[in-house]
């Protein structure tokens, strides 16, 4: 199975290191990969697909938008420069797209899941909430729709715990790389039907779960996903996991 991921990152890494059965091509602005299974193409995907990869063939497609700046104009040319190409050149494949959990960023002190509409708080939000209608208006299509990402290396909540980087009570919405990569893995084997997913952990919890000090009805809404939610499939179900 040849896979191409344009916006190649962390997650890719992992995905393709645990999968090195498969062969990738994956694009990106600068760097490289140590795997074998892996042919790293230098570019700004954001200018236009490569001649040579647009030739290849390929059985999915996985596109994580890559932004330059926090700008407006940042997010549209990360996230809606390249749709329409993707979704012309590669029409055979499946394809993944990525998305966050930033199009619910207007809800307060309430639960949300994928049968609730996106509510954005700012132009950015929009752009991505466009960029998702976008994409399901074609069948093989998926999105996935990621909570702020925990790895080893990365941990957001520690952080905000430990360095107090806001008093304002949250929701803790969060995904540990394994179960991102875990999930993409069930999609491709046919294991997942629903265009739209929420990945988040199953469990979850406010800031001032795990300190007083975060205090008051919390400031966003907490993600919780009813396509994909079995707690046996996860690594880590709760951030009490790993905090």
């Amino acid at each position: 199975m040849k896979i191409l991921v344009i916006g190649y990152g962390e997650i890719a890494e992992e995905f393709a290191k645990v999968r090195p059965d498969l062969d990738f091509v994956g694009i990106k602005r600068s760097g490289s990969s140590l795997l074998a299974n892996v042919r790293i193409i230098n570019c700004d995907y954001s200018l236009g697909l490569p001649e040579q990869v647009i030739k290849d063939n390929y059985d999915w497609v996985i596109f994580f938008p890559k932004t330059s700046g926090k700008g407006a104009d940042d997010y549209k040319n990360g996230y809606l420069s390249q749709i329409s190409a993707i979704n012309d050149n590669f029409s055979n494949a499946q394809k993944i797209f990525i998305s966050s959990t930033r199009v619910y960023s207007g809800y307060t002190n309430t639960v949300v899941d994928e049968t609730i509409p996106p509510k954005p708080s700012d132009e950015q939000g929009e752009i991505i909430e466009q960029y998702e209608n976008e994409v399901l208006k074609h069948n093989n299509n998926y999105v996935l729709r990621l909570g702020g990402l925990i790895t080893n290396k990365s941990n957001f909540v520690k952080l905000v715990l430990e360095k107090k980087l806001f008093l304002t009570n949250k929701y803790i919405n969060g995904i540990f790389i394994s179960d991102v990569v875990n999930l993409i893995t069930k999609i491709m084997q046919k294991n997942k039907s629903f265009q739209l997913i929420n990945v988040i952990m199953p469990k979850y919890m406010k800031y001032s779960d795990f300190d007083s000090a975060f205090e008051g009805e919390p400031v966003n809404a907490a993600v919780k996903s009813i396509h994909y939610n079995d707690i046996s499939e996860f690594n880590f179900k709760s951030i009490e996991q790993i905090k």
